[in-house]
C-alpha cells in the first residue's frame, strides 16, 4: 500500500490552471526554475519567429522566380502584407541570402535550445534523485518505517524523472504557446480573415481538449498505482524467494506478476490511444480550417500571395498546436508522480541530525534512563513505561525480559533512532538530545538477530562502506568466530555474496554481523539477540573473546539465561506483577 501523505489541495480542472499548478509545484522543487525556463522559452520562440520569416521570404522567392524576364534587381512590391505594404526592392540574391540566413538561424537556435534543455533536465533529475535519497537518510527512523520500501525505490528511481519531465513539458508548452502567438500575429497582419478562422479553430480545439483532461488525470493515477503494485511484488519476491520456493508458490507469483504486468501495459496502451486520438482530432480540425480557406478563397478579401503565406503558416502551426495539446495532457498525467515526490520531500528531517550538539569523545560514567517512556505512533500501549536504570561505562549489562517488554526499543533509544516520549536519557550527566549525534554514534556499534547484509563480498559486508583497515576486519572476524567458515569459502573474504547473502546460514550471517559491529572497535557495543542462531559452544567462545576487551561497555539483549549470567549486571524488564509472581 502506498503510504505517501499527499498534500491536501484542490485539483485544478482548467488547462491553464493545471499549468499554473504544475509551475507552482516545480518552483518548490527547483528554486531557480524561472530564469532557466525563461531563457529556454525565449530561444524556442525565436526559433519559431525565424521559421515564420523563412516561410514569408520563401513565398516571395517562389513568386520572384516565377516572373518572366530578368529578375536581378527587380522591385518586390508584392511581398506579403506582413511587411505593412512597404514597397521593398530586393534582388534575388538578397532574397535568397535572407531566406538561407533565417533557415540557418532557426537550425542554430533549435540546436542550442536542445543542448540547453538536455543539460537542464539532466541537472534537475540528478538534483531530485540526490534530494530524495538524502531525505530517506535524514527523515526520522520511525517515519521511515511507515513507508513501503518498494514505494521509496519507485519514487527515487522512477518518479523523480517526473520533475524534469514536467519542467520539459512546461518549457515546450511555453515555446508552443509563444510560437502560436507569433504565427497568429503574422497571419493577422498578412490575412486577417484567415487569422480569424484560425482563432475560431483554437477555441474549438481548446473546448475539445477539455474532454480529455479528467481522463488523463485518472490515467496518470492508475498508471502510477499499477507500476507501484508491480514494483512491490517484484521487490517482495526477491526478498522472500527462498520462502516462495519452499512453499511452492512460484506459479502463484508468476500469475500475480503477469496480471499486474498486464495492468501496467493496459494503462500505457490507453495513454498511447488517447494521445493518438487527441493528435487525430487536432489534425482533423486543422485540415477543416485549411479546407474552409481553400473553398472560400474566392470570397475572402485577401491577396492570393498573402493568403498562401498565411495558409502555410497555419499548416506549420499544426505541430505546435499538437505539441501544446500533448504537453497539457502530459502535465495532467504527471500529477500523481509529482505529488509523491513533493510528499516525500515534505517529510521533516530528524531534528537530531540537523542540530549542532555538544561533541562527546567517550563514555566516562554511565548511560542513565530517568523515568523514560516510549510509545510508537498508532499504538494503543507504550513499548516501555517509566523505566529508570543505569548502564555503567566499561561494564557488561544484560537486558532481559519476555518478548515485547521493550528491549529492542531501549537499544533504539540509545542509538538515537527513537526518542523518548517522556523522561530523559543522560550520558555522563548530559541530556542525550544535547549531544552531537555523529560523535555519539562513533562510540557505538550494533548487531542484531536479523543481519542486514548487502550484495557484495564478505569483506564489503564487514567493512560496510566505512574506512576500516583490512587487518581490523580480519581481527573482528576472528573475535566473531567467523574466520573459520569464511576461509572455507571458495574465495575467502573475497567471496561474492548474492543479494542479502541468502546462501549463508543464519549463524554465518550473524557472525558476519558481529564482525561488522566489532570492526570499528567501538567503545560501546550493543547486541540484540545477535548470537541467537549460534550453537551454545560457539556463542560462549564469541562472548569470551569479546569480554577480553575490559574497557568496552557491552549491552546484551538475550533470552538465553547462560548469556545473561556472563554479564556483570542485569536489568530485568518483566512487568512487576510477573516478577513478583515468579519470585
Amino acid at each position: 500500500m502506498n503510504r505517501f501523505r499527499k498534500p491536501a489541495s484542490a485539483k485544478p480542472t482548467g488547462a491553464y490552471l493545471v499549468v499554473a499548478a504544475r509551475f507552482r509545484e516545480l518552483r518548490q522543487l527547483v528554486p531557480s526554475l524561472r530564469l532557466k525556463m525563461t531563457v529556454m522559452i525565449v530561444l524556442g520562440i525565436l526559433t519559431g519567429f525565424s521559421e515564420m520569416v523563412g516561410i514569408t521570404f520563401l513565398v516571395s522567392l517562389v513568386f520572384l522566380l516565377g516572373q518572366e524576364g530578368p529578375v536581378a534587381g527587380s522591385a518586390v512590391a508584392w511581398l506579403p502584407a506582413f511587411f505593412g505594404g512597404i514597397d521593398l526592392s530586393l534582388s534575388k540574391p538578397v532574397l535568397i541570402g535572407i531566406l538561407i540566413s533565417s533557415i540557418l538561424f532557426r537550425i542554430l537556435l533549435g540546436c542550442a535550445n536542445s543542448l540547453i534543455a538536455s543539460a537542464v533536465n539532466h541537472r534537475i533529475s540528478d538534483s531530485m534523485r540526490d534530494r530524495l535519497y538524502a531525505k530517506v537518510l535524514t527523515m526520522p527512523f520511525q517515519r521511515f518505517q511507515d513507508y513501503e520500501r518498494s514505494d521509496l525505490i519507485n519514487v527515487i528511481a522512477t518518479e523523480s524523472y517526473a520533475v524534469s519531465s514536467a519542467h520539459a513539458s512546461l518549457v515546450r508548452l511555453g515555446v508552443n504557446f509563444g510560437t502560436i502567438v507569433i504565427f497568429g500575429v503574422g497571419m493577422l497582419v498578412m490575412a486577417w480573415p484567415i487569422a480569424l478562422l484560425g482563432l475560431a479553430f483554437g477555441f474549438i480545439h481548446n473546448f475539445v481538449l477539455g474532454f480529455f483532461a479528467g481522463a488523463y488525470r485518472r490515467l496518470g493515477t492508475s498508471a502510477l498505482a499499477a507500476v507501484e503494485a508491480l514494483t512491490q511484488l517484484s521487490w517482495t519476491t526477491l526478498q522472500t524467494l527462498k520462502a516462495v520456493k519452499s512453499f511452492g508458490l512460484e506459479k502463484r507469483h508468476q500469475q500475480l506478476f503477469e496480471t499486474l504486468s498486464r495492468d501496467v501495459g493496459q494503462t500505457w496502451r490507453r495513454s498511447d490511444w488517447m494521445g493518438a486520438t487527441t493528435s487525430l482530432l487536432s489534425e482533423i480540425l486543422t485540415f477543416g480550417v485549411i479546407l474552409t480557406i481553400i473553398l472560400s478563397s474566392e470570397f475572402l478579401p485577401v491577396d492570393f500571395k498573402a493568403a498562401l503565406s498565411a495558409t502555410i503558416l497555419l499548416y506549420r502551426l499544426q505541430p505546435h498546436i499538437k505539441g501544446f495539446d500533448s504537453q497539457i495532457l502530459s502535465l495532467y498525467e504527471m500529477e500523481a508522480s509529482l505529488q509523491n515526490v513533493l510528499a516525500l520531500l515534505a517529510e521533516k528531517d530528524d531534528i537530531k541530525q540537523t542540530a549542532q550538539g555538544e561533541k562527546v569523545t567517550r563514555l566516562a560514567e554511565a548511560i542513565v534512563f530517568h523515568n523514560v517512556s516510549f510509545a510508537y505512533e498508532r499504538s494503543n500501549a507504550p513499548a516501555v513505561h517509566d523505566l529508570s536504570f543505569a548502564i555503567r561505562a566499561g561494564e557488561t549489562t544484560a537486558l532481559t525480559g519476555p518478548s515485547g517488554s521493550g528491549k529492542t526499543t531501549i537499544l533504539n533509544m540509545i542509538l538515537d533512532l527513537n526518542r523518548p516520549t517522556q523522561g530523559v536519557i543522560t550520558v555522563d550527566g548530559r541530556d542525550l538530545t544535547s549531544i552531537d549525534r555523529s560523535s555519539w554514534l562513533q562510540l557505538l556499534s550494533v548487531s542484531g538477530q536479523d543481519v542486514e547484509l548487502m550484495e557484495g563480498t564478505v569483506l564489503d559486508n564487514i567493512r560496510f562502506r566505512r574506512d576500516i583497515p583490512e587487518e581490523d576486519i580480519r581481527w573482528a572476524a576472528d573475535v566473531a568466530c567467523a574466520t573459520e567458515f569464511i576461509e572455507d569459502l571458495p574465495y575467502g573474504f573475497d567471496e561474492w555474496l548474492g543479494d542479502e547473502a541468502i546462501r549463508l546460514s543464519g549463524g554465518q550471517r550473524q557472525r558476519i554481523g558481529l564482525a561488522r559491529a566489532l570492526a570499528g572497535r567501538p567503545q560501546i557495543l550493543l547486541l540484540d539477540e545477535a548470537t541467537s542462531a549460534l550453537d551454545e559452544d560457539t556463542e560462549m567462545r564469541v562472548f569470551s573473546a569479546m569480554k577480553e576487551d575490559a574497557g568496552r561497555t557491552l549491552i546484551v539483549v538475550s533470552h538465553r539465561p547462560a548469556v545473561a549470567r556472563l554479564m556483570k549486571n542485569r536489568i530485568d524488564l518483566r512487568p512487576p506483577a510477573l516478577t513478583s509472581k515468579l519470585g
